[in-house]
């Protein structure tokens, strides 16, 4: 590995994991960090501004994402901030430097050991997760969500309640025909069980409500 192949970005060690093409929100309080966002706006990257790292307790995953920063969704009075990160790419974490308050990351970029992918494995997690969003939200997504480079697993794996280990193994499989299966096991778990407590989710609210109303048309004398 020459050093060539070898880059560096701010850390960002939490417990979630983005995966690319994820939108998620963060909340950043601690002062290096609040430190690091400055640094990222001021000198942005179209390809990622930091590395958003998955940490658990001692524990954290070598294969990360660079993400980028879309939004400042609000700044505190005491300086913290909330912000909108959308994952960009797949990195290799190889070492760490102390450079300011916070952590960097020295990586390597990571890619699929092959271009093509299982077709009808990937249209059966296209319906799939069609399926799981429209049971869930009650609207059908447009098929301009899916269009991902190298494949649609990511994306999907994103928005199908994976956790957060399991998004970390995604993370570092090197081969979509592979993820794309890991998805669809996931879905065919995930769904059946959603389809089955939703009446009685439907149910209980519908309860509760009913019962909330009555009692704001009848207080107790």
């Amino acid at each position: 590995m020459s050093d060539a192949s070898i880059f560096i970005l701010p850390l960002f060690p939490v417990p979630m994991m983005v995966l690319p093409g994820e939108v998620a929100a963060l909340h950043i309080f601690e002062p290096r960090y609040r430190e690091m966002v400055t640094y990222c706006r001021q000198t942005p990257q179209a390809d990622g501004d930091f590395i958003l790292q998955y940490k658990e307790e001692e524990r954290s995953s070598a294969f990360a994402t660079a993400v980028r920063i879309l939004k400042v969704i609000h700044e505190h009075e005491d300086g913290r901030l909330d912000i909108l990160v959308e994952g960009m790419r797949r990195v290799e974490i190889v070492d760490r430097l102390q450079l300011h308050l916070y952590h960097s990351a020295k990586y390597v970029e990571v890619e699929d050991e092959a271009e093509d992918w299982d077709n009808e494995l990937a249209n059966q997690v296209y319906a799939m997760h069609r399926q799981l969003l429209v049971t869930v939200t009650g609207d059908e997504p447009a098929d301009s969500f899916y269009q991902q480079e190298g494949g649609i697993s990511f994306k999907v794996a994103a928005c199908s309640g994976m956790n957060f280990r399991s998004r970390a193994k995604l993370l570092k499989t090197r081969d979509e025909t592979e993820r794309l299966q890991m998805v669809l096991d996931h879905l065919q778990c995930t769904l059946p069980l959603i389809q089955a407590v939703l009446p009685q989710m439907h149910s209980i609210a519908g309860t509760y409500a009913l019962s909330q109303g009555w009692i704001k048309r009848c207080p107790s004398s």
